[in-house]
């Protein structure tokens, strides 16, 4: 129970300490839940998992596999009173190889009107181009790309590898960099900065349509002197969607030109279909694709593909994406 003030002084004392140290901490409360309002904190992602058939495996191999994979992103934002907008992302992705499993390295970021600067795990002038990807779950063919061979710059010159420097998702391998990104009016500049590339790139929106060009040189280390010049027109005209793009790529000496071009039709509010064909200079054989996407609701959908690449392997994946 309470002591009245009129009588014990050392009481009266300690209740008035315990009221102000109540207000202090109600204070500080109030203080850092306005900070909480102020900031944006949002966790989401996706998990897919199906299967995979290839029948160019290694003799012993198993041609059919599993294929899972569970992203989960963090994005955090607060805006200045000036309102500048700072951010930060950051993934952590596990696939049925446990050796990729992981968080990977976070992009920093500030943004006012069209302007951003960003640190850290950069998104790259290449693999932020218009129309470097199909415009499916997987970003290639069926549930898990199937070797992304629609992509212009992923070139057999190179071993159908991602040369470019690009956001990494999991893991290590990000490429520590800087870029300024600027939009406005449908106008679209990148330019990025790392210890051993720079690169440049431009895009521009009229309408349904987007034209891009990007270029990425590396002028440091075993890659001295390798470059990628990508360029890509494409858009949608109703139901339908369509891109053509094209790379010229330098890879430790061995050149290369590629021609992609996609296409995809919406049936109607659950079915999506597309396909590619692509042809690079070197004597190998074109490259094919026709794959499907049925949504089931709920961000939920069931996601098959077939690609024939350059040896003449047949690569099929299928199985359920669901985002949240």
């Amino acid at each position: 129970m309470d002591v009245p003030f009129s009588q014990h002084s050392g009481q009266t004392t300690g209740f008035y300490c315990c009221r102000v140290s109540n207000l202090l901490i109600a204070t500080t409360a109030l203080v850092a839940t306005a900070g909480v309002a102020v900031a944006d904190v949002k966790v989401s992602g996706y998990a897919r998992f199906g299967a995979l058939y290839n029948d160019g495996v290694a003799a012993g191999a198993d041609e059919i596999n599993t294929a899972s994979r569970l992203r989960l992103q963090f994005d955090a934002t607060t805006e200045t009173d000036g309102g500048l907008t700072l951010g930060v992302r950051q993934r952590f992705q596990a696939e049925e190889n446990s050796a990729n499993a992981g968080g990977n390295g976070a992009r920093f970021y500030a943004t006012t009107g069209g302007l951003t600067i960003a640190m850290g795990n950069i998104l790259g002038v290449i693999e932020a181009a218009p129309n470097l990807y199909l415009p499916t779950k997987s970003a290639g063919v069926g549930l898990e790309g199937n070797g992304f061979r629609s992509l212009a710059a992923n070139t057999i010159s190179n071993g159908g590898v991602f040369g470019w420097t690009a956001y990494s998702s999991g893991g290590a391998g990000a490429t520590d960099g800087v870029e300024v990104l600027y939009s406005m009016n449908g106008l679209g500049l990148h330019a990025h900065s790392t210890d051993t590339s720079y690169g440049i790139g431009a895009n521009y929106a009229f309408g349904d349509y987007k034209v891009a060009v990007a270029y990425e040189e590396w002028n440091d280390g075993a890659r001295d002197g390798d470059s990628i010049l990508f360029a890509s027109v494409g858009g949608s005209f109703g139901a339908f969607d369509a891109a053509l793009s094209y790379a010229d790529t330098d890879y430790t000496g061995v050149t290369a030109e590629k021609i992609s071009l996609r296409a995809g039709y919406k049936a109607n509010d659950a079915l999506y279909v597309y396909g590619f064909a692509a042809d690079e200079n070197n004597g190998t054989d074109a490259t094919f694709g026709l794959g499907a996407s049925y949504g089931l609701g709920g961000g939920a959908s069931v996601e098959g593909g077939w690609t024939q690449n350059e040896a003449g392997d047949n690569l099929v994946s299928a199985g359920i994406f669901f985002s949240f």
